[in-house]
């Protein structure tokens, strides 16, 4: 996992949730070297469905809280 510095991908994420976005699916991706990245499923009424995924520190933890808000669990 990254570092705790930075993530682009959270901030854009966080910019989708304060347009309207909301997560409905979470779920953990491993690449073929074993790198383990949380992907984010969010939706807007009239949208296709836009996906943030990260291996980042800090967006795991970010995306831990959302689960919690938003009473979603890893799928």
């Amino acid at each position: 996992m990254a570092g705790w510095g930075d993530d682009p991908v959270m901030a854009e994420l966080q910019q989708a949730i304060s347009e309207g976005w909301h997560p409905v699916k979470v779920s953990d991706e491993r690449d073929s070297t074993g790198t383990s990245f949380d992907v984010v499923t969010m939706q807007k009424e009239g949208e296709q469905d836009k996906a943030f995924r990260s291996d980042h520190l800090a967006f795991h933890r970010y995306v831990e809280g959302l689960m919690e808000d938003f009473g979603l669990s890893y799928s």
